[in-house]
């Protein structure tokens, strides 16, 4: 029987471990939620009760009474289909945040919906992943400067940049937003501080529950328009942060788990994080100097490149990229290792029928 090899080994490792992380949460919710679950509907029954029993109602009208109930909710905080209701609901569906406080009734709205969504939701994780990659590169630039800046001042404290410094920079502007959402919020709509954070914590994972939501109060709708603005500025630019974060995160989870069969047909995750970062620098700073190198042994006409990132001596970092199809020892054949000559990039694909127009007529 033949053995598992490291990337099937490591897929099945994460999805053992997912289930785990997944019993464990389930055990930790059913311990803390049960009792006050069962709390809450013992006391939503004596409720019921003491309704039918002094207006009088029957099982039928307590249904419709309920089902009012529910849907006055979202009229609460105005016309929810008019243009800021309805931009604010466009907003939650292409971030996938999905609250919850109202949804499309009719058949055209909800056919609408999922056309909308179909193209929405691709759109808004593009756009987020190159706000994310914009808001790395101008932290990279910054943190570079703020290097050149202290090594004039004498200060050798921070030799290079390094993702780690990134990742933690955007975690820190993240925070930054998260606690600037929380105080916002505690403020208007006057949420407990804790219930504010579990908010914003909530939204910027997409996962939208729908129990606690702004904009849902007084007509805040139509009476608030600066507030809705910055309600909806807060969900994309805390996306877009957090996008940023988890592009790190990510790619720093691909380099360190990279086995070789990957390694040798890719090139390693980080590297090209910080190789993109340097060369789409909106001043054209070059950021990391990243030299590329090639290695024998590999796949015909497919030479593997390796990056390292080393500063030079004068202290500022230049993007260096040296082609390794250039010249004829950066290619070499598998079998033999021996120089390969070079390939010519044109072919004829039919003979020419018809050329008195291209000969000088005066030569003969």
């Amino acid at each position: 029987m033949n053995q598992i090899d490291g990337k099937s080994a490591r897929a099945l490792l994460l999805i053992l471990s997912t289930f785990t992380y997944l019993l464990f949460g389930a055990m930790v919710f059913d311990k803390l939620e049960s009792e006050e679950d069962t709390r809450v509907r013992d006391e939503i029954e004596r409720i019921t009760d003491r309704l039918k029993n002094k207006y009088n109602f029957s099982e039928r009208d307590m249904h419709l009474f309920e089902a009012i109930a529910i849907k006055s909710i979202p009229q609460q905080a105005g016309y929810q289909w008019q243009f800021a209701g309805a931009f604010y609901f466009a907003t939650v569906v292409i971030t996938t945040v999905g609250y919850g406080h109202s949804a499309p009734s009719t058949s055209a709205g909800k056919l609408f919906c999922m056309v909308f969504a179909l193209f929405g939701i691709p759109m808004g994780l593009v756009m987020f992943q190159s706000i994310g990659e914009r808001v790395n590169t101008f932290i990279a630039y910054s943190l570079h400067k703020f290097r050149d800046s202290l090594h004039q001042q004498g200060f050798t404290c921070l030799q290079e940049v390094t993702p780690t410094h990134l990742l933690m920079v955007s975690l820190s502007i993240g925070f930054m937003v998260i606690v600037s959402g929380t105080y916002m919020f505690h403020t208007i709509e006057k949420w407990s501080i804790f219930d504010a954070y579990y908010f914003c914590m909530i939204t910027f994972s997409t996962i939208g529950f729908g129990d606690l939501v702004p904009l849902q109060q007084a007509d805040a709708l139509q009476a608030k328009p600066l507030y809705v603005f910055a309600t909806i500025m807060f969900i994309l630019v805390g996306l877009a942060v957090f996008s940023a974060c988890v592009n790190l995160l990510v790619l720093g989870f691909m380099a360190s788990n990279a086995d070789e069969v990957t390694a040798a047909n890719r090139e390693p995750p980080s590297a090209i994080v910080l190789e993109r970062f340097a060369r789409n620098s909106l001043v054209e700073s070059q950021l990391f100097n990243i030299q590329k190198h090639s290695t024998v042994g590999v796949l015909p006409g497919r030479p593997r490149r390796m990056y390292s990132i080393v500063p030079n001596s004068a202290g500022d970092v230049h993007l260096r990229r040296r082609s390794t199809r250039r010249s004829i020892q950066d290619t070499v054949c598998c079998g033999c290792f021996k120089p390969r000559p070079p390939r010519h990039r044109f072919s004829l694909t039919r003979r020419p029928t018809n050329i008195s127009h291209l000969v000088d007529l005066e030569l003969y």
